[in-house]
């Protein structure tokens, strides 16, 4: 299977973010893609406890991650249920929302590197 390296504008990344009808694992996973440069199978390897020691920042993703983890203190962080979120899904659901699931890694790596860079002070 191909992959392409479509791009997703930030309006159409925001849309799907917001989407109630997309599951919460398949955002909180779209979001770390796009805020890092972490592959998608090391994000999938993920255990709970991986999310103290990894220091996310985002608080968007502190708030999905928060509501994905809930009371749970271990086992796989992206999951559906009891089960750690599969490749197989995480592909089928993305292409199910017309991306393949690389795009968001990629494109978030474009506009990280689009954003103006934060202004510099006078005194520094």
């Amino acid at each position: 299977m191909a992959i392409s390296a479509e791009n997703i504008t930030l309006d159409r990344f925001e849309r799907l973010l917001a989407d109630e009808s997309v599951p919460l694992v398949h955002r909180a996973l779209w979001l770390l893609l796009w805020e890092s440069d972490v592959r998608v199978l090391d994000l999938l390897a993920l255990d709970v406890a991986d999310v103290a020691r990894a220091g996310v920042a985002d608080e968007r993703a502190v708030g999905l991650l928060s509501r994905l983890i809930g009371e749970r203190t271990a086992g796989p962080l992206l999951a559906v249920g009891q089960k750690v979120l599969t490749w197989d899904q995480a592909v089928r659901t993305a292409q199910g929302h017309g991306h393949a699931v690389h795009a968001f890694r990629t494109s978030g790596r474009r506009h990280r590197r689009a954003a103006p860079a934060p202004a510099s002070r006078p005194d520094a």
